[in-house]
């Protein structure tokens, strides 16, 4: 056990092992994030205690699938280098841990997490759980969705702190896909379905072969198709959501295609209240070149709904999202990204680039519950025809567009917000007490910041029929009956503004949820 003051120098030889320097370290991209991020501008650490001969579950699947095997004797223990908000020495750390943890709150409180350091040649990063910057639901705050609760034990003390694990892929093992799913599968494995597995056997789920037909081990990168088999293995299955903005050259033929900063916004908005992590596949400048990188999305920064005048086309509260928040494993844990113009993403590789390249994003990977068989976009063709019909309504009767909000999420969650509204009583009770599918689609619009209409849909039901569910309406009762009589009135017209097989039955779900 050694305890060190925080510095660069001091983290940098925390990190070393015997195959890796300090001064090799100080080169790795990774102590450059974890500098800033621990630093004093970031969490402020104080003090690095570094444990020794650790054995990290992670590494010893891993360690047991390859190293093992190896002519060179790699240890299979680790150490276990953990990060403190307060100053302290060897003696005050003695006795801390040996009396009752509950006379040292204020000393646990300042507890950070921790990065395993394993004992292979630079690609040592390994297990690592950290503590976030500030996180809250509320907008304008950072919101971690994608996190989980972990407790870590040190010396006999248990210390409980919301994050999500990372490590570097070592490439031999697992690429940058196989260390995305490992990571996504750090918050999904908290639910039943789903399974947590090693990097070594995410890869083994993949497939039989690597996707050029050469051996798994060493591994060289997943392609979409094993991405999706890893994760059906692990018990969930995948939407992939591909590229909607295309590149055109001076003769206007199609050149490239990428997904659009907009629909990136729309499916993390979307899919974070059921809290999977999301993967981004991405295009990263390197060098001059261009790869394929994968990075994991658990979190963003959104703005408040603003009041703008009335505008032609839909407006959806997730063009409000500021940033994003991703496990870039060459870099660290809750990267910072932002968005610039309609297809570029700011990210740490474009800072790092000679001359600022971007990156685009190739193609979203989105990990659901089986269950859950609609997807964003079997929603949103439904609340485009509901926007048309209401947007007729409201024209001139207010100053502020509507504003939607399609979520989906757990009917407990619905239930609880209803709970919390401003709905009478009585119309609180025919909501909770109605029984409803686990997953539900929630359409939420707003006039600026005001909610006016709620409407939920049936998440595991067949996207050919009418699968809407609940309507909520929080308009004063005048203006309801307003609104419904308008819906009867211009029934003929307005129910073909719905474009869906099941238009009449979705018109007759609106009008009959209003009565």
């Amino acid at each position: 056990m050694q305890i060190l003051e925080f510095s660069k120098a001091n983290l940098a030889f925390a990190l070393s092992n015997n195959y890796t320097s300090a001064a090799l370290v100080q080169t790795k991209y990774h102590f450059k994030y974890f500098s800033e991020y621990l630093g004093i501008e970031g969490l402020n650490a104080k003090s690095i205690l570094i444990e020794d001969s650790y054995i990290s579950k992670d590494f010893l699947h891993d360690y047991a699938s390859y190293y093992a095997l190896c002519f060179e004797n790699y240890p299979k223990a680790c150490k276990r280098v953990h990060f403190f908000q307060n100053q302290f020495n060897e003696v005050d750390f003695q006795n801390i841990i040996i009396s009752e943890q509950s006379e040292n709150k204020d000393f646990w409180n300042a507890y950070l997490g921790f990065i395993v350091v394993k004992p292979i040649p630079l690609t040592l990063i390994g297990y690592t759980v950290l503590k976030t910057y500030s996180n809250g639901t509320d907008f304008d705050s950072r919101n971690f969705w994608g996190i989980r609760q972990y407790s870590i034990h040190i010396f006999g003390n248990e210390v409980k702190i919301d994050s999500l694990a990372f490590q570097e892929q070592d490439s031999v093992l697992a690429a940058c896909a196989t260390t995305a799913i490992w990571t996504m599968l750090n918050k999904a494995s908290t639910d039943f379905y789903t399974t947590l597995k090693s990097p070594s056997q995410i890869t083994k789920d993949a497939d039989s072969v690597s996707h050029d037909g050469g051996r798994l081990f060493p591994n060289k990168g997943l392609n979409l198709l094993q991405i999706c088999h890893a994760i059906v293995n692990s018990g969930l299955v995948s939407e992939i959501k591909q590229p909607d903005y295309s590149v055109f050259n001076d003769e206007g033929k199609i050149i490239d295609t990428f997904i659009s900063n907009s629909y990136l916004k729309k499916i993390l908005n979307a899919y974070s209240p059921i809290g999977i992590p999301i993967i981004l596949v991405i295009r990263v400048p390197n060098g001059g070149q261009y790869g394929l990188h994968a990075i994991v999305v658990s979190g963003y920064k959104q703005k408040s709904p603003e009041h703008i005048p009335p505008q032609d086309q839909i407006n959806f509260l997730s063009e409000n999202i500021e940033k994003i928040y991703a496990h870039d494993d060459q870099w660290g844990p809750f990267v910072r990204i932002d968005f610039e113009n309609e297809i570029d993403l700011i990210t740490p590789w474009t800072i790092a680039s000679a001359d600022n390249q971007p990156t685009r994003l190739i193609h979203i990977v989105v990990p659901v519950y089986p269950k859950i068989r609609l997807s964003y976009e079997d929603i949103e063709v439904i609340v485009l025809g509901l926007d048309a019909i209401l947007t007729l309504f409201f024209d001139g009767k207010v100053i502020a567009d509507l504003i939607w909000d399609i979520k989906i999420d757990y009917s407990e969650n619905f239930k609880k917000q209803i709970i919390a509204s401003s709905l009478d009583e009585k119309e609180k009770f025919i909501h909770v007490s109605k029984s409803l599918p686990k997953y539900l689609w929630v359409a939420s619009c707003y006039v600026a910041d005001f909610k006016i209409i709620e409407f939920t849909f049936d998440a595991t039901d067949v996207n050919n029929g009418m699968f809407g569910n609940t309507l909520v309406c929080y308009l004063p009762s005048d203006f309801k009956v307003i609104l419904s009589d308008f819906l009867e009135v211009n029934k003929e017209l307005l129910q073909s503004l719905v474009k869906h097989k099941a238009n009449i039955d979705y018109y007759k779900f609106f009008t009959d949820k209003l009565k």
